[in-house]
């Protein structure tokens, strides 16, 4: 019984001026294509460990670490023209494609791969080597380049949103209904199909005073003051960037805030999610919105 023909993975590249690279296009209509790729397969780890007096050592930290992605980039000539100002101008653009500085300072790109599916995995990306030193050929040059990802995982393009109202004509209701009704107090799942962590962007609209709780992982943050009605309060849970700000008025509440630690902004571990969500003071236009995207270790 013979194989189905695989389907190859479809890989692109923004650079930080928002143009798109198309590498998988074995046209070469534009003069571009990948020919080897390496280290998109999973995660680079740092395992550290105590030693013991016997010669054996306990594991203490095992964690992923920023890795690097080797590229090749096989440069031609653009629509077949064979027009050599043509080719030099198409080999400047990629040298500024690659170069990931745009007002001297550090501009990402974002490497993309899309599945047979047809779902797309993106992950950030800068250029560290080889743009330097090109194989340069009578009619093409070959870029051996290095990306070194800060992230190490990938991101789905497309976030997943779930809406709780009280209100059956505003928003999606979930696996579980969420009852606003002055004390709002509610459970509900939320499924992390990733494989690795996911930190929620929570939106809340006023009124009400909210205390949400992952159930699962036993941690918990709240506010300490009402959201007034109308009111839209966004809380980002997401290392390094987390806020707590009114957009209605475009204000830094992050002082009303009440955690233990950073890590009670809680993020979505892997698989199902147990979340409490309880907001004391609702009414019928009081809502939920919470979005996440998910994260991969490979592409």
């Amino acid at each position: 019984m013979s194989m189905p023909a695989p389907n190859p993975l479809n890989i692109n590249y923004i650079d930080p001026d928002g143009n798109n690279w198309s590498l998988s296009d074995l046209s070469f209509s534009a003069g571009i294509v990948c020919a080897a790729i390496a280290g998109i397969e999973g995660l680079p780890v740092m395992l550290q460990t105590i030693p013991l007096l016997d010669g054996t050592a306990v594991p203490n930290i095992y964690i992923p670490q920023p890795g690097s992605i080797a590229i090749g980039l096989l440069v031609g000539w653009p629509d077949g023209s064979y027009n050599e100002d043509d080719y030099y101008a198409n080999l400047d653009s990629i040298v500024r494609a690659f170069t990931n500085r745009r007002n001297e300072l550090p501009a990402a790109g974002y490497l993309q791969v899309q599945r047979p599916n047809g779902l797309t995995r993106q992950l950030t990306v800068f250029c560290t080597s080889g743009l330097n030193t090109p194989e340069v050929g009578i009619h093409n040059t070959l870029y051996s380049l290095t990306l070194q990802a800060p992230d190490p995982y990938w991101y789905d393009l497309t976030p997943q949103t779930v809406s709780y109202s009280n209100n059956p004509a505003v928003g999606i209701l979930p696996l579980l209904p969420i009852t606003f009704s002055g004390q709002l107090l509610g459970n509900s799942l939320l499924v992390n199909n990733g494989t690795a962590l996911a930190f929620p962007t929570w939106t809340i609209t006023g009124p009400g005073t909210p205390t949400f709780k992952n159930l699962t992982t036993g941690r918990q943050f709240s506010l300490n003051t009402s959201i007034p009605s109308g009111n839209v309060v966004q809380v980002t849970t997401k290392p390094g960037s987390q806020a707590v700000v009114n957009l209605t008025t475009q204000t830094n509440i992050w002082d009303q805030l009440v955690l233990s630690s950073l890590r009670d902004l809680w993020p979505l571990v892997g698989g199902t999610n147990q979340v409490s969500l309880v907001m004391a003071g609702s009414s019928s236009s009081s809502s939920v919105q919470v979005q996440w995207v998910n994260r991969w270790s490979r592409a």
